[in-house]
């Protein structure tokens, strides 16, 4: 009769030991004897995404994406045979749930309901698989049978997710529903996270799916993954601290008292401020902004609850070439949303990327509260600081003192009068307003020719 196949079966109870399971497999004619092989223990991952995904790695990447994008139809019959046809060209485990990963997020779409009518569900693998949509359950739940079909260990995950209409002033409590599901997969020596769902587009705060991989929720480090992800279980709250596979677990309370971060934002290793999504103050607020790769122009936006636009009142500056501030000087006492953009310097064709959002609530103004200038990139890029004056409005037909300063600037012009620098750095003058309805511009150069280019770096309105 020759050997029997064998099929590892993983335990996840402590008082199993390791060894053979008492007991067979019979179906299809074949038979054979059940292994066990516990799940492996859940600890601090030792590395980080980019150390166990070497140059190497990405370019055998590129093969297996390649290799996952051309599935033909004939291997998406069932799972079983996706699972065979996207392992085929896999070396390893990690390989193996790229080529998962990848396919998933490219073929299947996010359904927000649990069901398409007529009872069928948008969570069975299968189902998934004949529909191509499917909730983040769904996702997860294909992934798993995929991994589980070609050896890899996984489990799948649900809890709390900050998704893009997540509301900070509605916390999450331990009596709510989790309303995410994600994997993650023992890979590499350490258990990993994979979100497919997420991986495959985003959901606008409109309520709209848009299709987009995003690499980042493959294999993401628990450091970020923890600051829209929580594991939550009602029944134990042991699991939910061990599976955010993090030296000190945080609290639930701690979780929603954490500023939800854009993948972006924590790709570009930024650092707050202000850390919570909530912000009260009194009159005006600045928050900082340090980045741990060279970011191009940081530009925010404020508006009212309502939807008014309120970009006037607030203004950002740059310290160096890491650091950004952001002023907001609300009009009223009131609640405000605060949205903050990034460009980076190698990407600078591209719109500015969404880093993340506040709320601010002021709850005391100044009795006349003037609009604050309108800053151009250049300002940021010289690292200007402008000292006076601090309002966008200028009354018509008057002197004003014009005083900034800059470390990379050697000429600074308003319209054609050129100001005078100081041996600190501070560039200052007085000129005459025009009449109401104009416009006055500062312009600077970082050239000692006085043909040399000059670039605009604020613009006051003439009232």
């Amino acid at each position: 009769m020759g050997n029997r196949p064998s099929v590892e079966v993983y335990i996840t109870s402590a008082d199993v030991a390791s060894g053979d399971v008492v007991g067979f497999f019979c179906g299809q004619g074949n038979q054979g004897r059940l292994k066990s092989r516990p799940v492996p223990n859940l600890k601090v991952p030792g590395f980080k995404k980019k150390d166990i995904i070497k140059e190497k790695d990405l370019r055998k990447f590129e093969e297996i994406d390649n290799h996952a994008l051309h599935a033909p139809s004939s291997a998406t019959k069932s799972v079983k045979s996706l699972i065979k046809y996207l392992v085929a060209i896999a070396e390893t485990d990690v390989e193996k749930v790229r080529a998962f990963y990848r396919w998933i997020t490219a073929n299947i779409s996010y359904e927000i309901s649990n069901t398409m009518g007529g009872g069928v569900t948008l969570s069975d693998p299968s189902t998934v698989l004949r529909r191509r949509c499917a909730n983040s359950e769904g996702y997860a739940n294909l992934f798993a049978t995929m991994c589980k079909g070609a050896g890899v260990p996984v489990v799948t995950l649900s809890g709390f997710a900050k998704r893009s209409d997540y509301d900070p002033e509605i916390p999450y409590t331990p009596r709510d529903k989790p309303d995410h599901a994600w994997n993650a997969v023992f890979v590499e020596d350490d258990w990993r996270f994979v979100d497919c769902c997420w991986g495959a587009g985003w959901e606008d705060e409109e309520g709209r799916w848009n299709p987009k991989f995003e690499e980042f929720w493959f294999l993401t480090d628990p450091d970020k993954f923890i600051n829209d992800h929580y594991p939550w279980t009602s029944t134990d709250t042991k699991i939910s601290n061990n599976w955010q596979l993090l030296k000190q677990p945080i609290s639930l309370d701690e979780y929603n008292k954490m500023v939800k971060m854009e993948e972006v934002c924590k790709e570009w290793g930024i650092d707050l401020s202000h850390k919570e999504p909530i912000l009260i103050f009194r009159k005006e607020i600045h928050i900082t902004l340090g980045a741990s790769v060279l970011v191009r122009n940081i530009t925010a936006t404020m508006e009212t609850v309502d939807r008014v636009k309120m970009d006037q009142y607030t203004v950002v500056y740059r310290f160096d070439t890491l650091t950004f501030s952001i002023q907001c000087r609300p009009p009223s006492p009131g609640t405000y949303v605060l949205r903050i953009f990034g460009q980076r310097d190698d990407a600078f064709s591209h719109p500015p990327k969404l880093l993340l959002r506040y709320i601010l609530k002021c709850t005391d103004s100044n009795n006349y509260v003037k609009s604050l200038p309108y800053v151009y990139t250049h300002a940021q890029t010289y690292q200007c600081t402008l000292h006076e004056p601090n309002s966008r409005e200028l009354p018509a037909k008057s002197k004003v003192r014009i005083r900034l300063s800059s470390p990379h600037l050697r000429q600074v012009n308003v319209e054609n009068i050129p100001m005078e620098c100081d041996e600190n750095g501070t560039w200052e003058g007085t000129v005459q307003t025009p009449q109401s309805g104009e416009t006055i511009v500062i312009y600077g150069s970082t050239s000692d020719n006085i043909q040399g280019r000059f670039h605009s770096l604020y613009k006051f309105y003439i009232v």
